[in-house]
């Protein structure tokens, strides 16, 4: 068992990376600790997320000797041209948002290539990081899931219908109904909260997502046809590159998580990937939990936890 030192010393670095899909600047951002890590972790935000809301679990990390990593998905925080174009993806879909997250990993593995590396994606990014996984399996020790969300059956002929649109010149457009019909549905059970009472139940925590347009902004056309293909491929067995049928996957959901479809919803997530080839899949359930769990009250279960599987 390895023994693990808090160590407040930390080095917290905001930089920017050109994507190869395109040359979009990508923001990202390294919590480091003092001295050889224990660990290394990339970890992948959600829709309508940044970096920055994953701040606090990063620095808790970097406290115990694990190195931290995130970046901004395109269209998102200061992966985007203009604050206009948050929500949209330049065109360049799951593949260019994967390629991104592909550069940062390369990069880390670089610099530390004798220290067990991690992956760890929040709802949209638990998508991410399966989409990543089905073509780059190599060079990956393990794989945290957190908030997954479960199938849509309309998947399909949303990405459809956004394919259509974006071919016709249109994925700059934002529909109101698509992301409106699912964060009211979400919300249905929390209503008397107020809105987005569905994603965490601290409501400091919702209240400055609602409250910063970096973060509260509608997709365009372009983005749910990235996001709706991210959903396709995390439910589908079929075209994952398996490296290693044990890897550990850790999925990790809030039992009052109205994104997740219920436990039925996890365990068709656990089940495709189970049929795709890996083995070593689990999850853990924490009681009076919504979405975003990484903020949540009683957080620091969650981060325990994360911390015992990276370092047991």
């Amino acid at each position: 068992m390895t023994s693990i030192q808090e160590n407040t010393c930390m080095d917290v670095s905001f930089y920017s990376y050109k994507s190869g899909y395109d040359g979009l600047d990508i923001g990202a951002v390294s919590v480091l600790p003092e001295g050889r890590p224990v660990a290394l972790i990339q970890v992948a935000h959600g829709m309508c997320g940044s970096k920055e809301r994953f701040l606090p679990f990063m620095q808790y990390m970097a406290e115990r000797g694990v190195a931290c990593f995130a970046n901004d998905h395109r269209g998102h925080g200061d992966s985007v041209r203009s604050q206009d174009d948050l929500g949209y993806m330049y065109g360049g879909g799951l593949e260019a948002l994967v390629a991104d997250m592909k550069i940062m990993a390369s990069n880390i593995r670089e610099k530390h290539p004798d220290i067990p590396f991690y992956m760890i994606g929040h709802s949209m990014g638990s998508m991410a990081v399966r989409a990543y996984l089905r073509k780059y399996p190599e060079g990956v020790d393990g794989v945290i899931l957190c908030g997954s969300p479960g199938f849509n059956q309309m998947a399909h002929i949303g990405y459809a219908f956004a394919s259509t649109a974006c071919l016709c010149g249109l994925g700059r457009l934002r529909p109101k109904l698509l992301q409106q019909m699912q964060s009211d549905a979400y919300n249905r059970c929390f209503e008397d909260e107020g809105a987005q009472a569905w994603i965490c139940s601290d409501p400091s925590i919702r209240n400055a997502f609602i409250e910063d347009p970096r973060h509260n902004f509608r997709f365009t056309l372009d983005g749910s046809r990235c996001l709706l293909g991210l959903m396709m491929q995390a439910y589908s067995s079929d075209g994952w590159a398996i490296a290693d049928p044990e890897l550990p996957v850790l999925f990790l959901s809030g039992e009052d998580d109205s994104c997740m479809g219920g436990i039925p919803g996890l365990d068709k997530a656990m089940s495709v990937m189970r049929k795709a080839g890996y083995r070593n899949i689990s999850k853990k359930i924490y009681p009076a939990m919504r979405h975003e769990i990484l903020n949540e009250i009683g957080k620091e279960r969650v981060w325990r936890d994360i911390l015992d599987f990276l370092v047991p």
